[in-house]
């Protein structure tokens, strides 16, 4: 069984810098917040567009509106999941300590 005391002074090595369990997992929940921002960002930029050419039909009009709506749900989701790991990685790495 790992103590505390050793989870506390785990260093996970990251190409050629060491990097605690802490810095880890903030580093890897700012990657992901990262792509999945670029991600509904472009699928925003492509919603816009989709909703420009749509003229007068009615069909793609509705398409891109509910597209922006999921976007919008995706980047709540996003936010609310990236704020959710860091609370709940402070709090353990404070248990921990």
């Amino acid at each position: 069984m790992i103590s505390s005391e050793q989870i506390k002074e785990l260093i996970i090595p990251i190409i050629t810098t060491p990097v605690s369990l802490d810095a880890l997992v903030a580093r890897v929940a700012n990657l992901f917040a990262l792509l999945a921002g670029i991600i509904a960002f472009f699928y925003l930029v492509y919603i816009g567009i989709l909703y420009i050419v749509s003229g007068g039909n009615a069909d793609q009009a509705k398409k891109a509106q509910q597209g922006l709506i999921n976007v919008i749900i995706g980047i709540i989701i996003i936010a609310l999941s990236y704020v959710l790991i860091r609370v709940v990685g402070q709090f353990v790495i404070t248990i921990i300590r």
